[in-house]
C-alpha cells in the first residue's frame, strides 16, 4: 500500500507535457526551412517547453520525485530540450 504522500510525488508524467510541446518544435525543424514566421514559432514552442520544465522542477522541488523513472524522464526532456536550443541557435 502507497502512502499519501508518494501520490504527491513527481513521476514520469510531470515531464511529459513538456516533451509533448516539443514535438511541434521538432517538426518545424525537420520539415520546413524555418523561414522567420517558422523559426518564430519554433521558439514559441520550445519557451513553452521549458515553462512547462519550470513547472516540473517546481512540482519536484515541494513534493520529491518518484523513483528513477521520474528521473530518467526528466534527464530524456533536458537533453531533448538542449539539443533542440542547440539545433535551433545553429
Amino acid at each position: 500500500m502507497t502512502s499519501p504522500e508518494a501520490d504527491d510525488k513527481a513521476s514520469e508524467g510531470t515531464w511529459a507535457l513538456a516533451l509533448l510541446a516539443l514535438v511541434p518544435t521538432i517538426c518545424l525543424t525537420f520539415l520546413t526551412d524555418l523561414a522567420t514566421f517558422w523559426y518564430v514559432t519554433a521558439w514559441v514552442f520550445w519557451g513553452l517547453s521549458a515553462l512547462l520544465l519550470a513547472a516540473g522542477w517546481a512540482e519536484v522541488v515541494r513534493h520529491g520525485a518518484r523513483g528513477a523513472t521520474g528521473w530518467t524522464m526528466c534527464t530524456f526532456a533536458h537533453g531533448i530540450l538542449a539539443w533542440q536550443a542547440a539545433h535551433l541557435v545553429t
